[in-house]
């Protein structure tokens, strides 16, 4: 077992998630001391049981989940269902006498009646269905949602006709609007019942029906809006009120959401699109984009940029060859295969099926126009996926649901339906080469479905959000496709003068321009110098970078100082240290201590020795030198002590993160290299993670580092080749608990 509540909780709230509460750090203290001394343990293990009610940071889950899932139980007819976890969704309140003694008197005549005649009720065991008195419990979020769609009369705001559990909320104006008022009678009597309904635009469109239902029947009311061609885009409330003849009243919301149409911008330059099956060929012709199609073997010497289509890879067949993106030809690579994604160009990856994406960077200019809510429950379905896996039942695993991943096998719960996805196959953030997540999402974030690879003057950005081939057009699907063709027909390669600001801070979003992320240009790759132990190098020639030993020479501007822990004479480098900030250089200080720093640095900063867990902070502007990295990458599933920068920085977090010096250094305060899960698994999620956060900020500083992914894309799979995803991208080998979403049986 592995206590993962801030992991899970990221793929429905994002950054907030890694807010934990007191609970949750007592847990993972106990779980580290566990996998350090080698022990195992049960899930009731922990000082904070994992059926217990401490943990309020699970609160709104379930209550997410009841309101989602038991209305849509009954809509469809389920006659009975079980809340399995019942007695968690209540906490006592405070000030109850939780120690005293209740003594019953003695009845002798009648103790051969059924049931318990105790005689003192003492040690209680505490569940609100069989301790103290029900005014005793407070109802939570999940059981709030719970009882609210659980009463024998319910009426809630349904989907389209043909699907009533569809979410559509991103519309345009002039759209209109289909939902239904789906009423529930599981009372032992017949009822009637008067249903009103308005939609709140700046004139309200508004409606009202009756109906009377049999016990055990349900009725729904269709209604829909045609949007003003005029409307404004924002956020209007659709709102109604069912009133029984019982008395009862229930009132159900629903936003919807107007975004502006965007025009496709026309440029000159010369397209290429690699699309077999057509589906993002009939996107582009949709949209006004001029191109070329092009087969595998086509020469891309004569165009700028080329577009590969959704699923026009396979694990063995021919495509293009994209080796000029070192000298600056840009890629779209839309929705691929999971198989292709793992064994062709060796990422990992989970077909999952996210209904809900977070943004890293919210003022990348692909996302212009797309708030937060934008980016989830898309219209109509995902089609890159069938509704259903194909599974093998593994005796190995008690005949559980099995699929392959990373050519292991592992238990993968069932999985049904793409209604609604916004991304259906996710690729996990690499730890090697400069990948910049535009969007995260699933398990703790650790995957992105809009990403940007860059390698010398060239960029190849892979959308794995479901944009194309849809069932049906979501608003929002289609401004985030415009945006991409937008964006890399407008990108150049960054400029030695791209100026970085601190998490975007004083720098306007429309400063933030598409042509440079991070605080060094790549027109000339910056050289990187290393001072520390051999740990530390070790792993960054493992990121495929290529460090230089630093032994005190005097830096140019151009150039990266990265300095580590175990760094010996430190004092003597201290002036050419300083000479090369004040000239424009860089320098990433890693998991470095109060005295090392007063060695090293030209400026004071203080550090304190603190236990670390975790860190939130906003998601860093995309001119900053943290662009990319959130609160997920700096979670430290092993607590332990270390020193955090408190001043003389501008801190991220509560320190484990800082830039000083007009952004000239940046304090990283967690070392990879130190979490060695070799001999201990509990490391290996936090190992994984920094491997990926020491990457993004390198890369942000300018430096680069070789991956193997360009021949990749170009050369097919050999059938006794090795699994690619063995090496070139990840710095761990794949083990089966490596994958989140494993299946556990009873």
């Amino acid at each position: 077992w592995e206590f993962c509540l801030a992991e899970w909780n990221a793929q429905f709230f994002g950054d907030q998630a890694f807010q934990i509460s007191e609970m949750e750090k007592s847990n993972l203290r106990w779980e580290s001391r566990q996998f350090r001394n080698g022990r195992t343990w049960h899930r009731w293990d922990y000082p904070h049981q994992l059926g217990s009610s401490d943990f309020p940071e699970r609160d709104p889950v379930f209550a997410m989940y009841y309101a989602d899932n038991w209305r849509a139980f009954r809509t469809w007819g389920v006659s009975g269902d079980s809340p399995w976890e019942h007695h968690i969704l209540f906490k006592l309140r405070p000030g109850v006498d939780r120690n005293h003694r209740e003594d019953f008197k003695l009845d002798l005549d009648n103790l051969q009646r059924p049931g318990y005649s105790p005689d003192y009720i003492e040690q209680r065991y505490e569940r609100m269905d069989l301790a103290y008195e029900t005014s005793d419990w407070i109802p939570t979020a999940g059981a709030k949602a719970l009882i609210q769609n659980n009463r024998p009369l319910l009426a809630y705001i349904g989907g389209k006709p043909d699907s009533f559990t569809s979410k559509d909320h991103n519309f345009f104006a002039s759209e209109t609007i289909e939902k239904q008022i789906i009423v529930i009678n599981n009372s032992r009597l017949p009822v009637s019942c008067k249903c009103s309904w308005s939609l709140a635009l700046p004139e309200p469109l508004s409606g009202h029906s009756e109906a009377a239902l049999e016990t055990g029947q349900q009725t729904r009311i269709p209604i829909s809006f045609a949007l003003p061609a005029q409307l404004k885009p924002g956020q209007y409330k659709l709102s109604a009120k069912v009133e029984f003849n019982t008395g009862e009243i229930q009132d159900d919301e629903f936003l919807i959401h107007v975004l502006a149409q965007q025009a496709i911008q026309h440029s000159e330059a010369k397209i290429a699109v690699f699309d077999p099956n057509g589906q993002t060929t009939k996107s582009l012709k949709n949209m006004g984009v001029q191109y070329d199609t092009i087969d595998a073997n086509t020469d891309l010497n004569a165009y700028e940029e080329l577009i590969i289509g959704k699923a026009a890879l396979t694990v063995d067949g021919p495509a293009p060859d994209i080796s000029r993106v070192r000298d600056g030809l840009k890629v779209i690579v839309f929705e691929q295969k999971p198989d292709v994604l793992e064994k062709r160009l060796g990422f990992r990856v989970a077909a999952y099926g996210l209904r809900r994406v977070f943004r890293r960077i919210p003022e990348h200019p692909a996302l212009k126009g797309l708030d937060e809510e934008n980016l989830r429950d898309w219209r109509g379905e995902a089609t890159i996926l069938p509704p259903r896996l194909k599974y093998t039942l593994s005796p190995k695993f008690n005949y559980a649901p099995t699929v392959n991943w990373c050519g292991i096998p592992v238990t993968r719960l069932w999985r049904c339906g793409c209604r609604g996805n916004v991304a259906s196959v996710l690729i996990e953030k690499p730890a090697s080469g400069d990948f910049l997540p535009i969007l995260d999402g699933g398990f703790s974030l650790q995957y992105s479905p809009l990403m940007e690879y860059r390698e010398d003057k060239g960029l190849v950005l892979f959308c794995q959000m479901d944009v194309t081939g849809r069932t049906e057009a979501d608003p929002a699907a289609q401004i985030l496709l415009s945006n991409i063709i937008d964006y890399v027909r407008n990108w150049k390669p960054p400029s030695g003068e791209a100026v970085s600001a601190l998490c975007g801070e004083g720098v306007p979003p429309s400063q933030h321009g598409s042509e440079a992320h991070g605080t060094q240009g790549q027109d000339a790759l910056a050289t990187a110098f290393y001072a520390g132990g051999p740990e530390g190098l070790a792993h960054l020639q493992a990121a495929g970078f290529k460090p230089k030993t630093y032994e005190g020479r005097e830096l140019k501007p151009d150039q990266v100082l990265i300095v580590g822990p175990g760094s010996n004479n430190i004092t003597a480098y201290k002036d050419s240290i300083s000479k090369m900030l004040k000239a424009g250089g860089h320098l990433l200080a890693i998991g470095l201590s109060q005295e090392q720093a007063d060695a090293l640095l030209p400026f004071h900063v203080t550090m304190k020795q603190a236990e670390y867990i975790n860190a939130y902070f906003e998601p860093p502007g995309l001119n900053s030198p943290l662009a990319g990295v959130g609160p997920a990458d700096v979670h430290n599933r092993d607590p332990r002590t270390i020193p955090l920068v408190t001043e003389g920085a501008a801190t991220i977090g509560n320190g484990v993160l800082a830039v000083a010096d007009n952004a000239n250094v940046v304090f990283c305060q967690l070392a990879p290299w130190q979490f060695d899960y070799q001999n201990n698994f509990g490391l290996k999620r936090t190992f994984r993670r920094t491997s990926f956060l020491l990457t993004r900020l390198l890369s942000n500083l300018g430096l680069s580092s070789e991956t193997p992914l360009l021949s990749r894309l170009s050369e097919p799979v050999e059938s006794a080749e090795p699994g690619r995803w063995l090496d070139g991208l990840y710095l761990d080998k794949p083990e089966e608990w490596d994958y989140p979403y494993r299946f556990f049986r009873w």
